[in-house]
């Protein structure tokens, strides 16, 4: 018994050190534990009372096996005992276990690796609160986009690798790539897919818990947590207690240190324990910068797959599937003419063909080409969002004197900077392009963009020359 509590002081010890608990937490659910017995697979933690067991085998197990890994260097399962507990079953256990040599005398467990549990009539009022409603619980959060599935993902040669890839790991996480990381540029479908592997894992697992985050709000969680002083357990047990953690637009975290640390012990944490990671960016993770290289070697370990813009074929066959699912009727022709201007996102083409079916509906008319025209011309200006970008930055650059990677670069020189804003201001007013789209153009975040955008907002409302400035540029890249 002196070796076992040796060794627990160790454990204790290292959990203390890490600081992943505050001083109350840690008093109140680890310092009173005790190993009871320790055997090649299994360890015998002991609580004094019977809540306190569950709770700890409910919010605690990984990271109470963790630890053990840490001083004993062995992989072993916990049983988690509760020494208040005195049930038939539970001394027919101990007399077995005794025989063995497991466990002192005092001690009571469940054959199994979970905790010990009593009927709920033996248990106080106090217990029963206690149980039903612990402390931090795991958030599982509501997974948006059900109606985004594979069945209604449309499957082309750029990205049917995608599709396969995903589909193969909704059927088998974790047993076949891990990670996942898929990149593209927006609107390509990669929220399609993260979307469908989460509704295929819940249709036939509906047990797993799933996690899904976008990367700046993972990064905005954080902050707050640190802001508002929470226990950063809570937020740890959000993102580590999962199957499957799904992460949108990760080049947000790019450049946030504290944001990329947090999610680096977040990975190792779920892979280690085999756990399925999948990760979407706009770019590949060589090119996310600037990112640690522990977190970009990660990244790279696992599968990673390009999606390449939908061929003429494809993007025909999204716009009719659309069409289709509104009731909309649309000519083969009227369908190809959409199909052939509409090249860089699939998320713009549907924009179309709703768009259609909104002026359909307000006017009363069924579509034809003049009517396609007409919103096409209404939605992108009859050039491409590409197009708009290159010429943003041609006649933007040419007025302000800088070149274009000067445009895209981080650098901070006053007359890059006021063009840099003129340039994400003329995108916002003159394309459909969200903040976070306009921001794949200069490697920043949309909050930076949008601040750029009211930057130059009140700079024309204070100074009328400036106004006309960026008013001048605007007509001329409109022509």
């Amino acid at each position: 018994m002196d070796s076992y509590k040796a060794i627990w002081n160790h454990v204790l010890d290292y959990i203390h050190a890490s600081a992943e608990f505050s001083t109350a937490t840690f008093s109140i659910w680890f310092k009173e534990l005790e190993l009871e017995g320790l055997t090649e697979s299994y360890a015998y933690i002991s609580a004094k009372e019977y809540y306190k067991s569950e709770f700890v085998f409910k919010m605690y197990y990984k990271q109470l096996q963790s630890a053990i890994f840490e001083i004993l260097g062995a992989r072993v399962e916990l049983v988690l005992l509760a020494r208040d507990l005195h049930s038939k079953k539970m001394q027919e256990i101990q007399s077995e276990h005794q025989k063995k040599g497991i466990l002192p005398a005092d001690a009571f467990c469940k054959e199994s690796a979970g905790p010990a549990f009593a009927a709920e009539e033996d248990l106080s009022e106090e217990e029963k609160k206690q149980i039903r409603e612990p402390v931090g619980t795991l958030i599982k959060t509501e997974i948006p986009g059900k109606e985004y599935t594979f069945e209604n993902f449309i499957v082309g040669d750029t990205n049917r690798m995608a599709h396969d890839a995903c589909l193969a790991i909704a059927k088998n996480p974790a047993e076949v790539w891990n990670p996942l990381f898929l990149h593209s540029p927006s609107g390509m479908g990669k929220t399609h897919l993260l979307y469908a592997i989460s509704n295929e894992i819940i249709k036939h697992n509906p047990q797993k818990q799933i996690q899904y985050v976008r990367g700046e709000d993972f990064s905005n969680q954080l902050i707050d947590s640190l802001v508002q002083k929470k226990p950063m357990h809570y937020f740890r047990e959000r993102y580590r207690n999962v199957d499957v953690l799904l992460v949108d637009d990760i080049q947000f975290i790019a450049g946030k240190e504290s944001t990329q640390q947090e999610f680096f012990h977040t990975f190792d944490t779920l892979f280690q324990f085999h756990k399925q990671i999948i990760i979407t960016s706009d770019r590949p993770p060589r090119d996310l910068k600037p990112l640690s290289d522990r977190l970009r070697n990660r990244f790279e370990s696992g599968l990673t797959v390009d999606i390449q813009p939908p061929e003429l074929e494809l993007r025909i066959a999204i716009a009719s599937s659309k069409a289709k699912a509104l009731g909309l009727e649309i000519p083969d022709s009227v369908l190809l003419y959409i199909a052939d201007n509409i090249k860089s996102s699939i998320r713009q083409l549907e924009g179309v063909i709703k768009s259609l079916h909104g002026y359909s509906q307000i006017l009363g008319k069924q579509v034809d080409m003049d009517l396609a025209k007409q919103c096409l011309h209404d939605m992108v200006s009859e050039k491409s969002v590409d197009q708009m970008v290159e010429k943003t930055f041609d006649r933007v650059c040419e007025k302000y004197k800088v070149s274009v990677q000067d445009l895209t670069s981080r650098r901070r020189q006053a007359n890059i900077v006021i063009a840099r804003h003129v340039a994400t201001y003329i995108l916002r007013q003159l394309s459909e392009m969200s903040s976070v789209e306009i921001a794949r153009y200069f490697s920043q975040d949309h909050t930076s963009i949008l601040s750029a955008i009211k930057n130059v907002e009140k700079k024309i409302e204070d100074n009328p020359v400036f106004e006309e400035e960026v008013t001048r540029l605007m007509r001329e890249i409109r022509e």
